[in-house]
């Protein structure tokens, strides 16, 4: 992910909803980064398969509960900060809200209950560490982590002290449960391609 050339230390979402449609962008902290320019077919097959199962699930169990995909923004502002003054925008891959009060016209507000980002070869950092801190610092209660080309999947779920446990790594042939959905469970197989 590259940055953009700024003139200035640290943007907010008034910046950032200017700024050129034609790249998708994140603002980590009042950072801009350059995303991945159009994902790989294998990426947007695994978002495809998730957001259909999960949105299937939502639906079947009568959850109160929206599936989103990228590109969807979500605004984590810090204490004291407005949306217009918040300096941390994200679009993750995937992400369930349950508390609708979050979703506005064009965004969410505040952590989603459940995130997953599908890691590519240029994003390992941002996702395994930046994000992963940004996340967990927001209360995320469920952060994903599929590694396309190694076929696995980690998992951070939210302890009640705040702060994510050690993670669980699911691999090619297991079968995932959902913490934040009781009796939701997937197949790894019917992730990956």
């Amino acid at each position: 992910m590259a940055i953009i050339p700024t003139k200035q230390e640290r943007y907010s979402y008034l910046d950032y909803k200017d700024w050129p449609t034609d790249n998708h962008w994140e603002l980590i902290e009042g950072v801009p980064f350059a995303m991945v320019p159009a994902p790989s077919t294998e990426h947007q097959l695994i978002s495809g398969n998730l957001f259909f199962t999960i949105k299937g699930h939502l639906k079947s169990s009568k959850k109160d509960c929206i599936v989103f995909y990228s590109p969807y923004n979500v605004l984590l502002p810090e204490e004291g900060e407005s949306e217009e003054n918040c300096s941390t925008v994200v679009q993750p891959d995937l992400l369930v809200v349950c508390d609708r009060t979050k979703i506005k016209e064009k965004y969410c507000v505040g952590a989603p209950d459940w995130i997953i980002e599908i890691s590519s070869p240029s994003s390992p950092s941002m996702d395994y560490v930046k994000k992963l801190h940004l996340y967990e610092k927001h209360g995320v209660r469920e952060y994903w982590i599929i590694n396309p080309q190694k076929k696995h999947i980690m998992i951070f779920r939210l302890k009640e002290n705040g702060e994510y446990d050690v993670p669980e790594i699911y691999i090619e042939s297991g079968v995932v449960k959902v913490s934040i959905f009781e009796g939701f469970e997937i197949k790894t197989e019917d992730v990956f391609v």
